[in-house]
């Protein structure tokens, strides 16, 4: 640590003893060394603010695309259970017709937990479905 700052005092001495030496008289000079080197013009200011613009709504545009795009595939559909009819028994308790694939069948539900009530006939099922679409 004693020897960084030993090191700094010695480089800003030597910097101050060269200026010393150089003993610059013309303004110019001196305003010049004193100047900033680069000073961003407007041009270029908003050149790279509509760059910066227009990547983020490149970028959305291509998420929103890419999204879109999924590979459907029979496991999709493989064990995916659809509810079919529900009826509520009361507050948080409701009794639900669900096919898995091929299969029908009957649970509750609660607010805490599903219980496995039946397993239903598939030709009951469809026949049951023919009446309401018919009724309604």
């Amino acid at each position: 640590m004693k020897k960084n700052i030993f090191f700094l005092l010695n480089f800003f001495s030597y910097a101050y003893c060269l200026a010393d030496e150089l003993n610059l008289e013309d303004e110019e000079i001196k305003n010049a060394l004193s100047q900033n080197v680069y000073e961003p013009n407007y041009f270029s200011l908003f050149l790279g603010l509509f760059l910066v613009v227009g990547l983020i709504y490149l970028t959305g545009f291509l998420y929103q695309k890419l999204s879109k795009v999924r590979i459907n595939t029979e496991n999709d559909f493989i064990n995916k259970p659809q509810v079919l009819a529900t009826t509520s028994l009361g507050q948080g308790k409701n009794i639900h017709v669900i096919k898995i694939n091929d299969d029908y069948i009957l649970v509750g539900a609660t607010q805490n937990n599903i219980s496995f009530l039946k397993d239903l006939d598939k030709n009951y099922i469809i026949e049951q479905l023919r009446k309401v679409d018919e009724n309604s």
